[in-house]
Formats: structure tokens, C-alpha cells, sequence
């Protein structure tokens, strides 16, 4: 076999191999013996055809088997004899039709990583709001906490108001057609809260437990999913139940029952904490970001391998099925027009990859790299957040082949904090939310 390299740009090559006659022939009798047993030939037993009547009958798809094994068997020397390292599935031409007896010539156009060196990374522009807390904005999450320790008591002989959390049925439309979410049981109204669609809770205030009414409204012409903005509703909706609130008082027995807190003090002072804690995570997470997407926004001739953007495209449908079911909806991939999506999602799905590709660079050029006692923090912290063990996190982690994914992430992060340690910060203040 010979093969020889064609580099057509820095992320693609072509592989053209020449096999031997004698290996297309060893490939035609494996593949005349793969068809003789599956053909159904009148008057000859299964797998006991002859040759000259396989060939008159079925000589397209020998062709076709010993085209196939020919090439299965050819194509991995090929790729070792050039010493590349192919990202994606080759890309197959054939000049002639495979012929019993001589050469047979095919190219093979493959994908490759890029040689990628980052620049520019040592001087990134950031910039960060300074991290601030209001008595508000703690007196905001002791309600959270008060309204998430509410109890729900039967209430009997009510009308669906404020401070009634309501169970129902409903099922209905939007301009006549039925639509994801349009029809739910058991489905819990918290009323007054502004979780529902405001047009839907005015229809429905009043009902009692046990009533049944068909209701109608429209909804807005700025409803975030546009598909029934502006559209009619018409509904059907049964309340199978209605319970009441009860508060608990904003007092130090309140902050015992959260836990080991002796007074409501001792409460807005872990809460403060937690609060900052959050927000300082949320500027790293930001400043990340930004260092990143500045990187990215230097390296735009940076070629990146269709492979590698088709994989970050299909990251973004997970995480919008993830938001739909967040939402209690069914996510039908079925409904997505493939076209529209690509079209709106190619150019940041192509930042991504590149995004990595380049924060890769960074690490080598850095030569960073990730510790034991780093992965043992994160896997310490990931057994935290889930209310489970280290030894249980990574149990899960190796059982689901996903603790290099782990490491590859906790690397991605460390080179970006890299990335931050290096930059010009700004510092601005918090903006001022309009009163």
C-alpha cells in the first residue's frame, strides 16, 4: 500500500492510498463469501450459491462489501504511515470503481486539531463591579427562607385568592391549536405570586375546590415564547383542591427551626455570609468570561474543526431540552427546525470550540496542570452541593467514564483564573438599579 499527504488547510488533510491488486483481491473473495451467505438464490441452498451465479446476481453488491473491506482495511496504516491524528470520520472519494485484479485508488479527507498558539493573553482588559451586600438584599432571603418553611393548611369553603395555593387541572389552546404546556394535572397555583400569567389568575380567582370552568384571554404580544404571543387562550380548568398559608413569625423560635442558630441574628449573619460568598463566585465566573471571550475575540482567524463546532451545537440543544424540562415542559427535538437553529447558534457554538481550543493552548504554553489535591477539592465540593460523599461522587464519576471530563473542566478553569491573575482589572461600582 502506498499513501501520500495533501495539507489543504490547518484543520484538514488529504490521504491518498493506493492499495495493491493482491489486497483487492483478498478483498473480493471476503466479500463474495459475506454475500453467498445472506443470498437467496431459487434451487441453492443458503451459503452453497457458486461463485459465477453470485456475481451474475449480486456482482453490485460484492462490489460494493469488497470496496468496503478494502477500505476498512487500508485506511487506519494509512493514517499510522502519516503520522496524523484525524478528529472526525474521513471524508472517502473514489477515483474508478473497485476492479478484481488491479489497484484500486481512493483519497480520504480527514480533520485535524490545529497547531494553536494563543497570544495576547497575558494583557487581557477586565473589568469588574466591586462586590457589595444591602441590609435588603439579606432581609430578601430571610422572606425566601420564611416562605420556603410555610406550612399549607385544607381550606375549606375558600375562593381562590391571595395567599390560597390552589391545585388544578387544565387543558387548552392558543389560536385553536394545542401547543408544549398547554394542558396539565395536578398542576400548583401559588396565587398572587406572579408565577402564573397574570390573564390565566384573573380568570380562575374565585373558583372553589371541586368547580369546573372553561376560561379565555390573550395573551401578550411580548410573551416570551413568541410561538403564542398575541394568540387567543381558551381553556378548561378543574380545581381538585385550595389550602391555606401559614406564615411563620420573623422571630429567634423561626431561627432555631432553620438549625443550629440560637437567635434571628445569628441567621442574617450566615446568610451575609452565604450572600457574599455567592456574589464573589459570580464575579470569578465573570471575569472568567470576559478574559475568554477577549482571547477569543483576538484569535478569529483561528480555524476550528467542523467536528469540534458540530459537538458544541449539540451542547446547546442539550442545555435548552435541560431549560424546557426546568420549566416542567417536554422538549420534542422533533420540533426544532435543524436549519433555523444552526443558522442562529453557529456563530457562538464556533466561539466556544475556539474558546477552548485556545484556553488548551494557554495550559501547554503554561505547561499547567491539574493536581490530585485539585481534583480532591473539587470532588469534595461537587459531594457537598449534592449532600453525598467524596467516595460516592467519584464512585459515580468512574462508573460513567466522566472523570477526565472532570479534570479536562477543573483545567479549563485553572488556565482562565491564569488568564484573570494576568490582567488589567478595572473596578467599577455596583450599578444602581432604577427606583
Amino acid at each position: 500500500m502506498k499513501s501520500s499527504v495533501e495539507k489543504i488547510n490547518s484543520i484538514r488533510q488529504k490521504i491518498t492510498i493506493e492499495v495493491r491488486a493482491a489486497s483487492v483481491d483478498k478483498a473480493f473473495k471476503a466479500a463474495l463469501e459475506k454475500v453467498r451467505k445472506e443470498a437467496k438464490v431459487p434451487g441453492f441452498r443458503k451459503g452453497k450459491v457458486p461463485d459465477d451465479v453470485i456475481l451474475q446476481r449480486f456482482g453490485n453488491d460484492v462490489n460494493v462489501e469488497a470496496t468496503k473491506e478494502v477500505i476498512s482495511a487500508s485506511y487506519p496504516e494509512a493514517i499510522k504511515q502519516a503520522e496524523t491524528k484525524p478528529i472526525s470520520d474521513p471524508h472517502v472519494d473514489i477515483e474508478k470503481p473497485i476492479e478484481k485484479g488491479k489497484p484500486f485508488t481512493y483519497s480520504a479527507t480527514i480533520e485535524i486539531y490545529p497547531e494553536v498558539v494563543a497570544t495576547g493573553y497575558e494583557d487581557l482588559s477586565l473589568t469588574r463591579q466591586k462586590v457589595t451586600l444591602t441590609d435588603e438584599e439579606v432581609e430578601t432571603e430571610l422572606k425566601r427562607l420564611q416562605q420556603q418553611m410555610t406550612q399549607l393548611e385544607p381550606a375549606e369553603g375558600a375562593k381562590i385568592s391571595h395567599g390560597i395555593v390552589a391545585t388544578i387541572d387544565f387543558k387548552g389552546t392558543a389560536g385553536g391549536k394545542t401547543f408544549p404546556g398547554s394542558e396539565a394535572e395536578n398542576y400548583v397555583v401559588d396565587f398572587g405570586t406572579g408565577a402564573l400569567l397574570s390573564e390565566f389568575e384573573e380568570q380562575i380567582k374565585g373558583m372553589r375546590a371541586g368547580e369546573e370552568k372553561d376560561i379565555s384571554f390573550h395573551y401578550p404580544t411580548d410573551f416570551f415564547r413568541r410561538e403564542i404571543a398575541g394568540k387567543k387562550g381558551e381553556f378548561n380548568v378543574k380545581v381538585k383542591e385550595l389550602r391555606t398559608k401559614v406564615v411563620p413569625g420573623l422571630d429567634d423560635e423561626f431561627a432555631k427551626s432553620l438549625g443550629d442558630f440560637k437567635d434571628l441574628n445569628a441567621v442574617r449573619a450566615d446568610l451575609k455570609k452565604r450572600i457574599l460568598e455567592y456574589k464573589e463566585r459570580m464575579e470569578t465566573a465573570g471575569l472568567r468570561e470576559q478574559a475568554i471571550r477577549e482571547l477569543i475575540a483576538k484569535h478569529q482567524n483561528l480555524e476550528v474543526p467542523t467536528v469540534l463546532v458540530d459537538s458544541e451545537l449539540g451542547n446547546m440543544l442539550e442545555q435548552l431540552k435541560r431549560q424546557y424540562e426546568m420549566q416542567g415542559q417536554k422538549f420534542d427535538t422533533s420540533k426544532i427546525d435543524a436549519k433555523q437553529f444552526v443558522t442562529q447558534n453557529v456563530k457562538e457554538a464556533t466561539d466556544r470550540a475556539r474558546g477552548y481550543m485556545l484556553a488548551r493552548a494557554v495550559s501547554a504554553q503554561e505547561k499547567l496542570e491539574v493536581t490530585d489535591e485539585e481534583m480532591d477539592a473539587r470532588i469534595s465540593q461537587m459531594a457537598a452541593q449534592s449532600r453525598s460523599t467524596s467516595e460516592q461522587v467519584r464512585d459515580y464519576l468512574n462508573k460513567n467514564n466522566m472523570i477526565d471530563n472532570l479534570r479536562a473542566q477543573v483545567l479549563f478553569e485553572k488556565t482562565l483564573d491564569l488568564m484573570v491573575s494576568k490582567a488589567k482589572i478595572k473596578t467599577e461600582k455596583p450599578k444602581k438599579g432604577k427606583k
